[in-house]
């Protein structure tokens, strides 16, 4: 594992050892950050990434708050990307708390495998090596060297890591935008390095074919159920079932300094974009505005879908006020990081390969409509794609074209069941 100043340890009477973020492992200018210590929980790799978003909101704030030191470029990857991110008049503070989580994760990436390197002294061969290098296998952790060893022994020989060509791709399209920060900048090296980066081209990452079948989704939704976590299986209906994105089900978590105003606030956030009881009118037809394409509407009617109206019933009319989808432990609406560990814990519990995501939900929903011979037209208007070209790449708004669909889709699944 990785040294994370932030993660500490301590271990506990039963024998295991608890995790937390502390804030004031990271600066000593954190007292006033909401966030003190913080208990994260799963895997080493999952405590990790959690401690990485945690840093990286607790080193946003500071750089709002004006309360970072300026940084200095040294002529090293290091300080430049530090620049970046503190730099009020950088690109990072104006890209969406989702896309800036994709970046946090490049950039330390970058930060702990190249930040040391003087970009005066940087080649395109050297990039070349970085991309390499950040490509390749993770090694196996503790408990994975552990399973390799035992089933050696037992003569059954595991497949080898998969190469992380993905990572790699992201981390280098990174690097280009935080050189093209260094152009703005008037930093020499970076004059230097933009052109050279002009002439590198990196392998584009094949496109993710996995998609979710609906005897997954019900056994995730069942599974849900049986543990009281009505919300989570009613989430991953509405993406299944209505071929949603996962924002525009559960919403996302903005930092807001103005905390007067309305809405739903908490720790300096404020929540936005995620479904509500209002998006659903009494006759069963869900109207939302899409929040990827601002002049699309998402327009279904629920009762074509039994299983989806099955998990709707579940909530009583006294309860459907403001979100639809709350974490049962807090009763706010999920923040991103925390629905996609709890649904993985679900969807491994439940059987579902590691390779199938949450939001392969999308992409299972349209291929199961193209399955069943659903119009590819009135395929675009239930996925809400603008264009038929982007439909077409998703096949892996009128309400009758989105009721043909669900009635194709529903009357497949009964054909299968013999119904």
């Amino acid at each position: 594992m990785k040294t994370i100043t932030s993660l500490k340890s301590k271990p506990r009477k039963d024998g295991t050892t608890a995790y937390y973020w502390v804030a004031s492992a990271v600066s000593k200018k954190a007292g006033d950050f909401p966030l003190k210590t913080v208990r994260v929980h799963g895997s080493m790799e999952e405590i990790e990434a959690k401690c990485r978003e945690l840093t990286s909101e607790l080193k946003q704030w500071l750089a709002e708050k004006g309360i970072s030191a300026p940084v200095q470029y040294d002529r090293t990857l290091r300080s430049l990307i530090r620049m970046y991110r503190t730099n009020k008049a950088s690109g990072y503070f104006d890209i969406s708390p989702k896309t800036r989580e994709m970046y946090d994760y490049a950039l330390d990436v970058l930060n702990e495998a190249c930040g040391m390197r003087r970009l005066d002294k940087v080649t395109g061969l050297d990039i070349k090596q970085w991309f390499a290098y950040l490509g390749s296998p993770a090694e196996d952790t503790e408990k994975q060297a552990k399973a390799r060893a035992e089933a050696k022994a037992n003569g059954v020989i595991l497949p080898p890591n998969p190469e992380r060509l993905r990572r790699a791709y992201q981390c280098m399209q990174v690097l280009r935008i935080v050189i093209g920060f260094g152009v703005v900048s008037d930093i020499s090296d970076c004059y230097r390095l933009k052109n050279v980066l002009e002439e590198l081209r990196f392998p584009v990452p094949k496109a993710r074919t996995e998609t979710i079948t609906f005897e997954q989704v019900q056994a995730i939704c069942n599974l849900a159920i049986a543990k009281g976590m009505h919300s989570m299986a009613l989430a991953q209906a509405l993406q299944f079932e209505l071929t949603l994105r996962q924002v525009d089900v559960i919403g996302i978590w903005e930092k807001n300094a103005d905390q007067t105003g309305g809405g739903i606030l908490d720790r300096g956030q404020r929540w936005r974009d995620g479904l509500t009881w209002a998006n659903l009118d009494q006759n069963g037809i869900l109207r939302k505005q899409t929040t990827k394409v601002d002049d699309v509407t998402a327009e279904h009617d629920t009762k074509e879908y039994p299983f989806l109206q099955y998990m709707l019933d579940l909530f009583p009319a006294s309860s459907r006020i403001g979100p639809m989808i709350k974490c049962e432990a807090t009763g706010l609406p999920y923040r991103r990081r925390h629905f996609a560990d709890v649904w993985r814990a679900l969807a491994t519990e439940a059987g579902i390969p590691k390779s199938v995501w949450n939001r392969d939900s999308r992409a299972g929903g349209v291929t199961e409509g193209s399955d069943a011979g659903a119009d590819l037209e009135h395929l675009r208007h239930h996925a809400n794609h603008k264009n038929a070209q982007t439909r077409q790449r998703y096949n892996r708004t009128t309400l009758e074209k989105t009721r043909q669909v669900a009635k194709l889709r529903v009357a497949s699944r009964n054909d299968k069941n013999g119904a």
